[in-house]
């Protein structure tokens, strides 16, 4: 200070905080952009494993309104068995469709990667607002399609199969699930073993008292009723499933 010197240590003083404000700043700059690598790295394993969620969603959706055109399909026939001369009903025809109607398919998506996005509050890794948004929503999206299969499920286990069960034999209607490997494939996950000899074991029931029965006729309409309608709500969650999927994609083609 006695030579005048003090203007000179102020500025050195001061160029010496500046460079270790620079230098604070390029490693914050530097740490910015390592976890932003870290977490584009980590997006894209997410966006795989989803990819492979929603792929499975979407067979699954599918496969079960590819079911439901089937019971559609059975309901009409039934509904038009009543009106032909009973030699002319095909009795093996009249129990496959019997057993159609009372599948009850339900939708059961795989949501344990979206489950663990959200409830663990990594969501925010997906940087596509509207993907976040389509996953976030997508299980309480399917809230009403539930409801739909719920009334199915009850019509069919509480009403139709009892009404059926009292005016006609099951026995053969159900050996259906055993013959039909592709519809066996469709409704159960694992393999049956083959009882090609049972059915012959099981009596041929009388089946004008069901087809003449009022009431079916109500049970036929009332289920193509809940069971198209269904399948409306069903074709919404695979136009959502398939938007998921495509926006999956086009994240991962960045």
């Amino acid at each position: 200070m006695t030579e005048n010197k003090s203007g000179k240590y102020l500025l050195y003083a001061i160029g010496e905080i500046v460079l270790v404000v620079i230098g604070i700043l390029i490693a914050l700059q530097i740490d910015t952009w390592n976890e932003e690598r870290l977490n584009r790295e980590q997006e894209r394993q997410i966006l795989s494993q989803l990819s492979k969620e929603y792929t499975s969603n979407l067979k699954q959706i599918e496969q079960k309104i590819d079911i439901r055109n089937e019971m559609l399909h059975s309901c009409f026939k039934l509904l038009q068995f009543r009106k032909e001369k009973p030699e002319l009903i095909d009795q093996d025809s009249l129990d496959a469709h019997l057993f159609r109607i009372t599948i009850r398919p339900t939708f059961d998506p795989e949501l344990s990667v979206s489950n663990e996005l959200i409830n663990s509050g990594k969501l925010y890794l997906i940087e596509n607002s509207d993907l976040r948004n389509n996953v976030s929503s997508y299980s309480s999206f399917l809230s009403e399609l539930k409801e739909e299969e719920q009334a199915i499920f009850e019509l069919t286990e509480k009403q139709l199969i009892p009404f059926i069960r009292e005016n006609y034999q099951i026995g053969r209607m159900m050996m259906v699930l055993l013959d039909d490997k592709e519809l066996r494939a469709k409704i159960t996950s694992g393999e049956l073993r083959n009882y090609d000899s049972l059915i012959s074991l099981v009596q041929i029931s009388d089946y004008r008292n069901l087809l003449g029965h009022p009431d079916f006729e109500d049970y036929l309409l009332q289920l193509f009723s809940y069971t198209a309608y269904t399948n409306d709500q069903s074709t919404g969650v695979k136009e959502k499933t398939i938007n998921i999927i495509d926006l999956i994609e086009t994240e991962l083609k960045k």
